[in-house]
């Protein structure tokens, strides 16, 4: 997804250092708003744009070239016999932030624009190695630490290119110093591939933090929704086999207006609990509800579900 390789390549961040005037920072802004809703490119005129977003057209236009020439957005002109404010425009992000013109000094690229928290205090001491020293890893001479994180980085992934390799080697000495390295191999042991790029990590790392405890933390509420979820497909199968069969089954139109409800409701396991404590007006139901009824949620007047008490002797 374009919008997604935006993101990984810290697209915000990189647009934050962009320096850009106050018309084109509204353009981007409407362009990305569209592509987080699945519109990629917009099509429309420079007259109905700047009315869009609040801007004369002079000023849209000259906004508009402006972030082309950079490359930061695709411009595309149909009608070329029309006037400039009438002709159609095809307009999109340019989402490969590789590719745009910055401002700033060049050899800063998009990933100087990620934001690292401050380095902690350390006590290490960094000693010269002496010569003809066995670096080989072993308990004695254990690996370093950053290199257990681009190891573990590493693990799936046999398609990165030798300068993603390089980044990513930078980015793990960059964890080392920034956060704890017990709870970065932790998070990369959980996430694996879905952790892009260790540059990411580091910038959104209390997202990952966030997303990591909800993950670990509701894993059985997820299995018994899961659980919940199958017993009410169970049930409409049920019912729409015998709406199928409604003619033979000479099921009255009162029957049949139940059978509706139970399949098209919300929650059908608690409105079969209600439709179960009528069942007497629905003769032609009963071997449905002796088979069904197993499914039922009983619920109260205001829909809480609660459990019956256990029979006593």
């Amino acid at each position: 997804m374009p919008f997604q390789t935006f993101m990984i390549e810290s697209g915000f961040k990189v647009l934050a250092m962009a320096r850009l005037g106050s018309c084109e920072y509204s353009i981007v802004l409407y362009l990305l708003n569209c592509a987080v809703t699945g519109l990629h490119e917009l099509i429309t005129n420079e007259r109905e744009f700047g009315s869009l977003i609040g801007y004369p057209e002079d000023q849209l236009q000259q906004a508009m070239q402006n972030l082309a020439q950079r490359n930061i957005i695709v411009v595309k002109v149909h009608e070329q016999h029309q006037s400039t404010s009438r002709q159609s425009l095809r307009i999109g992000i340019q989402y490969d932030v590789h590719l745009w013109q910055l401002n700033f000094d060049k050899d800063v690229t998009s990933h100087d624009a990620v934001v690292f928290p401050f380095k902690r205090e350390s006590n290490v001491h960094y000693l010269q190695p002496r010569e003809n020293v066995d670096i080989t890893p072993t308990i004695r001479h254990p690996l370093p630490t950053w290199k257990r994180i681009l190891e573990t980085f590493l693990e799936g992934r046999d398609d990165l290119n030798e300068h993603e390799l390089l980044n990513a080697e930078r980015d793990a000495n960059i964890l080392v110093d920034t956060h704890p390295v017990d709870q970065v191999l932790l998070m990369l042991r959980h996430f694996g591939t879905r952790i892009p790029t260790l540059s990411l990590l580091a910038s959104a790392w209390q997202h990952y933090q966030t997303l990591f405890e909800e993950e670990t933390e509701k894993v059985d509420i997820l299995e018994a929704r899961h659980k919940h979820l199958e017993s009410d497909h169970r049930l409409r199968d049920a019912v729409e086999l015998l709406l199928q069969q409604k003619t033979e089954s000479r099921l009255n139109e009162e029957e049949i207006g139940v059978l509706e409800i139970l399949f098209n409701h919300r929650h059908p396991r608690r409105q079969l609990f209600w439709a179960f404590q009528s069942r007497g007006r629905y003769p032609n139901l009963k071997e449905f509800f002796d088979q069904n009824s197993y499914l039922m949620l009983p619920v109260t007047s205001s829909g809480t579900v609660f459990k019956k008490r256990p029979h006593q002797d």
